[in-house]
């Protein structure tokens, strides 16, 4: 192929045109015949990069044969040829930004070839017609732009370089300009002083408003890096009076305020150690810093209405962050925050849903409920269902608060009920249709007895195991043992009368409804042998065995009993139930969404707008042509049905943006790829609900499967989860977490090479206690193929558990040391993987697609995606990975992250002496591979913590604020005293501010680990990867897998 481009360009270069149509049909053959030799594409395959790249090149080979063709003809006449469309089009077909620099040099070379070759063939023209044939300044720039940012300083000045003798117009000289400055931006002292002096000696004359203010913004920013802020404040004033709408460099003079407050907090704390601090200079420092923070926030809210762009909305966490500062009542800082936020557009506020709902507990719940209000009328389906759990939650704590005390406050109930009242005025079609299916699904899909008590038995026998293996490592004393048995009786004795109503309350009842007889039924069939099996009392005849004669392998052997029981009885239930027959009210849903498209239900469309158009149609249908007629006829039928649905869905005016149909829920931020601004005229609307559920397990829990049948063509299926309110919440900050760093992984070169992304999944909360999450038939755990197994050799899933446990038993005694105990577990830990092979997961993988290319490209997909999931269990510390919370998507290798839960201390510090940084255990090491594991999930991880670590600084706000939100949920869920009130709430914050602090900067230095690091001595023969291959010595080596609880699983 190379062979035939060469004699392409030749052709050309001689004059020889009438061959490069023949030999562009022959390499474009060749091309097209290498690509049939190629595999299928998929998702980060790079087999065809190098083909597309000649595809690209033969496309502009051909049209420079055009040129040449046009050039020499008018070139002979003295007229100028029409080149406007082909040099746009040239502009616009461009190589990936990520694309190796190569790629654009073998381009754009081509490119200036021809460039030269027009100029030579028009050099009696004048410069200025001679600038309309060509485009050679912007290639020149465009090429030092990409060098620039791909870190290749020396090739963006060298193409720099060759604009010296080349006319340009006034946006182009600005451009080479620019690039010029940015090119000292990153030298030492001297070279920014030099582009310092190359901005002053600029004039500034021929630049409009936009321009102008860019070159005083990037002289602020030298000023600032050489040190003098003062100057630099005063070049970013002069720089916004010169273009108020400019944001980048409102963004750039946040930054500045908000470093200087930085800055004046770091002198406060040194004088405070020194003790030179005292009490009116430290209300002086406060109040500078909220004043500087004010300022920057000022900035940012600013920037964010003047472009709403990615790179500015990435500042909204640090300004909900600031806010903290203010203290216990509204400041500066609410002030400035109320003031700006509500000018801002409602959508770029989705992502932050949950932390402007806690903020109506807060000091600036005012400004909260402004922003939630504008949301609620433009997008009201992207924040109905977090609203109504968040109502639900707080109402609750609000009833048990006020009945254990006499006293009241404020926890954002009353705000809450505002905006759900706004909600039922404003779209009451949308409000009662929702109500309707949310209250089917809260009713009418709950799990049986037999499933929530074998949940919670599984859940007890899983602790009860632990206990036992904690006491047989840790020889532990007899009173240890007694405190664990009460813990044990408490605990079963609160589970007996939770799912064991006694006679008198089945007397008492009056309900005569289906879940009241299946309480009864369940209560006369299991509590007499539940009761008696663990020696609790009994409700009838009010005696019961000394709970200490039990022993705790005697208490995990009943446990162990009573979940074979359960099992047994819940197998007899069909996995798959109608729809009719659980609900009859979803199974009659039956929708018909409108056809619009994007834009079509913006308030200027009204119904004035389609009868204008049926006016100028009566006209139109007068004339001749039958044809244009009909078509006229039709468009104005579109028109007027787009018309009448855009009054049917929002009324006109600001509620017209599609919201009366019931969307499929989770198609807003965060819980998409984009953070965008959604179109909620083109989301999937509610069509019908599948004819049946299905019933599955998973994570040791009973769930429904329901499908929802979409406007798109797409069934969208949901798991119905029961789950305290702590898990949705965390899993909602996950979704967050996901989407703010798969932008990261979008804006770096290696990670876009390296196709690294990030799918939230959608949780969509319904209730305090009840959740849906999106669900993939194709999703399945490593448990689950693990089950198939043993069901396929008739093995007993829980043998490998027993196994472990005898072994332990037998070889492990008190008078042991730590290291002995040690070999033993090892031992015993070898003695299991002799019975589970290792190739379990490749070889359910091989059986599943039967096809070698497609096997290949999943084992690829899924060794990147392991190592990004890896790389987050590391450095936030995530709870134990056990086989039924490793999910993954067998179509494209996503790795899922169910119950992505920090792990702390019981300080609220972030576990550092975990054993395994992530788990890659044996079969799904044996799974990738030697090679794929150097070639694929390496590099991946490492490349996706230095996409992180690259954009950290505006990133600490988000991981504060995330981190601040879980920290405080997850000492609420374990503290007694949930009241969760506007002052108890903000003083908790806090009190946690300081561990909110260091576990920020565990997780950093976490990912700066991970991340590639260039060694300065030159001799060093440490690998740029060295930690991430401890990190897999870590997740491997059995002297660390062993320690791990037996949940765990090591030897799967």
């Amino acid at each position: 192929i190379e062979v035939k481009m060469s004699e392409i360009f030749l052709a050309i270069a001689d004059g020889k045109l009438h061959e490069v149509e023949n030999l562009h049909a022959q390499t474009a053959q060749l091309c097209l015949y290498k690509w049939q030799l190629l595999p299928p594409i998929y998702s980060g395959c790079n087999a065809h990069n190098e083909l597309l790249h000649n595809f690209h090149r033969l496309v502009d080979i051909r049209e420079s044969g055009q040129i040449m063709v046009e050039t020499s003809a008018h070139a002979g006449g003295k007229t100028y040829p029409d080149l406007k469309n082909l040099l746009s089009a040239w502009r616009h077909r461009l190589p990936n930004d990520f694309d190796p620099l190569s790629t654009w040099d073998d381009i754009f070379q081509w490119r200036s070839h021809m460039f030269t070759a027009i100029t030579t063939n028009f050099h009696w023209a004048e410069q200025g017609a001679l600038a309309t044939l060509h485009d050679r300044p912007w290639t020149a720039i465009k090429m030092a732009k990409v060098a620039r940012k791909q870190g290749v300083a020396e090739v963006a000045l060298l193409s720099l370089a060759k604009l010296t003798d080349c006319a340009m117009d006034v946006s182009d000289a600005f451009s080479k300009l620019r690039e010029q400055i940015l090119s000292f931006r990153n030298g030492s002292e001297i070279e920014k002083t030099g582009g310092l002096n190359l901005i002053n000696t600029t004039n500034l004359e021929y630049f409009d408003p936009n321009q102008k203010g860019e070159l005083i913004r990037l002289k602020a920013e030298f000023l600032d890096s050489l040190g003098v802020r003062t100057k630099a404040t005063q070049a970013y004033c002069h720089a916004v009076q010169l273009c108020p709408s400019y944001a980048r460099t409102w963004m750039s003079w946040g930054a500045l305020c908000s470093s200087l407050a930085d800055c004046v907090e770091r002198q406060g704390r040194v004088q405070a150690a020194e003790k030179k601090l005292d009490k009116e200079k430290a209300a002086s420092n406060a109040k500078k810093i909220v004043q500087y923070l004010a300022q920057s926030m000022g900035c940012f809210l600013e920037a964010i209405q003047c472009e709403s762009s990615e790179q500015s909305r990435i500042h909204i966490p640090r300004c909900l962050q600031m806010l903290s500062k203010d203290g216990s009542s509204p400041g500066l800082l609410c002030s400035t925050f109320e003031k700006h936020s509500i000018k801002l557009p409602p959508w770029v506020w989705l992502t932050w849903i949950p932390q402007l709902l806690t903020s109506l507990c807060r000091i600036e719940a005012r400004a909260a409920k402004e922003i939630l209000s504008g949301i609620l009328s433009s997008y009201p389906q992207a924040l109905y269902f977090s609203l109504r759990s968040f109502y639900l939650e707080r109402r609750d704590q609000e009833r048990s608060r006020t009945s254990g005390s006499k006293g009241t406050t404020a926890s954002g109930v009353t705000q809450t009920e505002e905006l759900m009242s706004s909600l039922r005025k404003s779209h009451p079609s949308l409000w009662i249709s929702l109500e309707s299916i949310l209250e089917e699904l809260i009713i009418r899909f709950r799990p049986s007895y037999e499933e929530e008590l074998l949940t919670t038995i599984t859940a007890l026998l899983q602790r009860a195991d632990s206990q036992i293996e904690h006491q047989a490592l840790a020889s532990g004393k007899e009173s240890d043992e007694a405190t664990v048995r009460a813990s044990f009786a408490k605990t079963l004795s609160r589970v007996s009368a939770k799912f064991f109503r006694s006679q008198a309350e089945m007397s008492s009842s009056t309900s005569n409804d289906e879940r009241s007889r299946k309480s009864a039924n369940f209560t006369l069939k299991y509590k007499e042998a539940f009761e008696k099996d663990f020696s609790l009392v009994s409700s009838s005849t009010g005696k019961g065995d000394d709970n200490n004669r039990t022993t705790l392998v005697e208490i995990s052997e009943k446990l162990r009993k009573w979940k074979r029981i359960l099992e047994t009885q819940v197998a007899l239930s069909p996995p798959r139930l109608s729809l009719m027959h659980v609900s009859p009210t979803l199974s009659a849903v039956s929708n018909t969404a409108p056809d619009l498209w994007s834009g079509a239900c913006l308030p200027f469309l009204s119904a004035s707008n389609s009868r204008e158009k049926d006016t100028d149609g009566s006209q139109i249908q007068s004339s001749t042509a039958e044809s244009e007629t009909a078509a006229t006829a039709a468009a104005l039928a579109a028109s007027r049905a787009v018309a009448m649905a855009n009054i049917y869905e929002g009324y006109g005016g600001n509620y017209g943006i599609g919201c009366s149909s019931v969307e499929i829920p989770g198609q807003y931020s965060p819980n998409v790829l984009h953070d965008g601004k959604p179109t909620p005229e083109l989301n999937a609307k509610l069509i019908k609900f599948e004819s049946y559920v299905e019933i599955s397990r998973q994570n040791e829990q009973f769930v429904r499967r329901i499908g929802m049948v979409g406007s798109d063509g797409k069934t969208h299926h949901f798991l119905l989860q029961f789950a305290v309110p702590y898990w949705t919440r965390t899993d909602e900050r996950t979704a967050q977490l996901h989407q703010i760093f798969g932008q990261c992984f979008r804006n770096k070169i290696l990670s876009s090479r390296r196709n690294l992304w990030f799918k939230p999944t959608a949780v969509v909360p319904i209730a305090q206690r009840l959740r849906m999450t999106a669900d993939d038939r194709a999703n399945i755990s490593l448990n689950e193929i693990y089950m198939e197994y043993c069901f396929e050799n008739g093995i007993d899933p829980n043998d490998s558990n027993h196994i472990f446990q005898e072994e332990c038993k037998r070889n492990i005694n008190e008078s042991n040391s730590p290291e002995e105990k040690l070999g033993a577990k090892i031992r015993a830990y070898e003695h299991v993987c002799k019975t589970i092979p290792s190739n379990i997961f490749a070889l359910a993988m091989n059986n599943y697609f039967n096809n070698v290319e497609k096997y290949f490209y999943f084992q690829r997909s899924y060794a990147s995606q392991l190592a990004v999931n890896s790389l987050l269990q590391y450095a936030f510390d995530v709870g134990e990975r056990s086989p039924p919370k490793l999910i993954f998507n067998r179509k494209n290798g996503h790795v899922l992250s169910p119950d992505f839960r920090f792990s702390y201390s019981n300080q609220g510090f972030l576990d550092e002496e975990k054993a395994v940084p992530f788990r890659l255990t044996r079969n799904i090491e044996e799974f990738i591979g030697a090679q794929l594991m150097k070639g694929i999930f390496k590099p991946a991880l490492s490349s996706a913590a230095s996409a992180i670590c690259a954009n950290g600084q505006n990133l600490q706000p988000a991981l504060q604020l995330l981190t601040r939100d879980d920290i405080v949920s997850w000492y609420l869920s374990k503290s007694a005293q949930r009241d969760g009130t506007q002052r108890s709430t903000q003083d908790l914050e806090r009190h946690l501010s300081d561990r909110v602090k260091k576990n920020v900067y565990l997780v950093q230095n976490r990912l700066r680990e991970c991340a590639p690091r260039v060694s300065s001595d030159i001799t060093s023969k440490t690998p740029m990867d060295d930690s991430v291959e401890k990190l897999i010595l870590m997740a491997t080596k059995p002297d660390n897998l062993v320690s791990m609880p037996l949940s765990f699983c090591p030897w799967l």
